[in-house]
């Protein structure tokens, strides 16, 4: 394999700059004509399944793609007894036993170990209980020659009775037959991934969501884009696919269909067979490390591993000042959220000095208020990138928001899929002053687009669109233009009815209830429960009432 390491130092990777999820810019060649350079290696996780490795190593020995740029390395989890490469193998198979490598066990980390020993430029995911048709690779892979940006899906059907010999998977494939193999009634489509493919014009009018359709089952992508992912969740049982197609795409990832990788799955998916008690497995595990969808998150509260925004606010000005900016952000309706304050705290010593007179007592009183919040961190830089964190939000200090700010911003965000959203707070002087909601996805990929000449700001449209709006309609104000009586925490938030602006000065007839802590919202819950039936209730006997009136219908 020292000739793939030469070659994967040599190849410059691909800087093509690719909008959001629409891959149609890229012309890579038709399997058939691709005239193949990089390496690949096909990571297999196997465990306890021989039989139907066998078929798939059967398979895989027909491939078009070149099997001098081909490894197949198939990572033994724990088998008893040991996996064994079979007869009927592709010529550079090798077996990986995963206790020589980790201390751990599963999927997961089993596809971390063939990636972290196997050299290919390529890294090629395959189940070990799939039966790839002979262009399955080059079809992939034709992606990779024309970028490195890409995350490839294959299709499957899955064979729910009867499996075939690896003779006679061989004989299938190399008489081009193997899309026979199986009669097609017999099996079934990937239903739901298909769907969201077929949708959203296959992922190219996609969302942040399209990560979903990343099922691990047969996936491809380059090297780089996984390490710049961190690679797999390796302690994770189950959802590990999922989750890894989650912060793929905070790396930037695009994620391409390919209906030319065929495949027959030998068996149902374990969603098919276990979905109910997978989804319950999953969803506390998933939400914990994936801030969307926002439906893993929802009737649940609490501090999250990886929130939906990092927040970074410079603390500069008055303490007042800083204080409201904060209390503002963290009375919010959205709290899944971080909030990072940036400052030199290094500077704040405690050598002797005129306590009231200090330079930095501003600074000291920002962190003393704030710094035992554990939802706020101190710190001296702010970071380059939130990821795995979908947003960063760069607030002013003097930037006030209203209770809702933030969640509307991230609609909109979410709902246009922009990029970067900027605001000017009421009052603001120049674009210094913005608010700036930046999207981790393009920035990461924006970050390994760009040239050193280039803003960061600017790749940033360029690869997912910007927008400018104005802070009135958002609700955010230049707390300096407030006198110092009005610099104070907010009022308690409010719970209002569905479509209801909620402000921090009421209008109208929402009624305020006090939050705070679960004890209340459980009370403020029934509160608006029984509201909501009487209100119902009254309106019932209104129409009733009025239909008794004659001459009325």
């Amino acid at each position: 394999m020292s000739s793939r390491n030469e070659h994967a130092a040599s190849t410059a990777p691909s800087r093509t700059r690719l909008f959001r999820n629409d891959w149609s810019v890229l012309t890579p060649a038709r399997p058939d004509e691709l005239r193949a350079t990089k390496s690949l290696s096909v990571i297999i996780p196997a465990y306890n399944c021989q039989e139907s490795l066998n078929l798939t190593l059967a398979a895989l020995s027909h491939q078009t793609y070149p099997a001098e740029l081909t490894e197949v390395v198939v990572v033994d989890d724990g088998s008893e007894p040991p996996i064994e490469l079979p007869k009927i193998r592709p010529e550079n198979t090798r077996i990986i036993r995963v206790a020589d490598h980790s201390d751990g066990w599963g999927r997961s980390n089993a596809l971390h170990v063939g990636a972290v020993n196997s050299d290919g430029e390529i890294l090629h995911w395959l189940d070990a209980d799939m039966v790839a048709f002979p262009e399955h690779l080059a079809a992939q892979a034709r992606w990779h020659h024309v970028s490195d940006e890409v995350v490839t899906l294959g299709y499957k059907r899955f064979v729910n009775t009867g499996w075939a010999t690896p003779e006679e998977v061989s004989e299938h494939c190399a008489d081009g037959t193997i899309d026979r193999l199986f009669p097609a009634d017999d099996t079934e489509p990937h239903d739901y991934v298909e769907e969201l493919i077929d949708k959203t014009d296959q992922l190219r009018r996609g969302t942040h969501l399209n990560f979903l359709a990343h099922v691990g089952a047969t996936a491809a992508l380059h090297r780089t884009l996984y390490l710049a992912s961190g690679g797999l969740n390796t302690r994770l049982r189950l959802g590990e696919d999922t989750e890894f197609g989650y912060r793929l795409a905070q790396t930037g990832a695009v994620f391409v269909p390919e209906p030319q990788a065929r495949s027959w799955h030998m068996g149902p998916s374990h969603m098919m067979v276990k979905g109910k008690p997978l989804r319950r497995y999953n969803r506390p595990h998933l939400a914990d490390l994936m801030a969307q969808p926002r439906y893993l998150r929802r009737g649940t509260s609490g501090n999250w591993t990886v929130p939906l925004v990092t927040v970074t606010i410079p603390v500069e000005g008055t303490f007042e000042v800083v204080r409201t900016c904060v209390d503002r952000l963290l009375a919010g309706d959205l709290t899944d959220l971080r909030i990072k304050l940036v400052a030199d705290w290094s500077a704040c010593t405690d050598e002797r000095r005129s306590v009231l007179d200090d330079p930095f007592l501003d600074r000291r009183l920002v962190g003393v208020t704030f710094g035992p919040d554990p939802r706020i961190e101190l710190v001296e830089h702010a970071p380059e990138s939130v990821f795995p964190a979908p947003f960063r939000l760069d607030l002013p200090p003097h930037a006030g928001f209203d209770v809702d700010t933030l969640r509307r911003m991230i609609n909109l965000a979410d709902q246009k899929q922009i990029g970067l959203l900027r605001l000017l707070p009421t009052g603001a002087k120049s674009r210094h002053d913005a608010v700036a909601l930046w999207r981790t996805s393009a920035v990461s990929r924006a970050t390994r687009v760009r040239r050193p000449d280039e803003a960061l700001d600017k790749v940033v449209a360029e690869v997912a669109g910007e927008q400018w709006l104005s802070g009135r309609d958002f609700g955010v104000v230049d707390l300096r233009q407030l006198t110092e009586e009005e610099l104070v925490p907010p009022r308690p938030r409010r719970v209002s009815w569905p479509g209801q602006h909620i402000g921090w000065a009421g209008t109208g007839d929402v009624e305020t209830i006090p939050v705070g802590g679960l004890r209340s919202l459980a009370n403020a819950t029934r509160f608006v429960a029984r509201r909501a039936a009487s209100d119902a209730a009254r309106e019932v006997k209104q129409r009733v009432r009025h239909r008794r009136i004659p001459g009325n219908g």
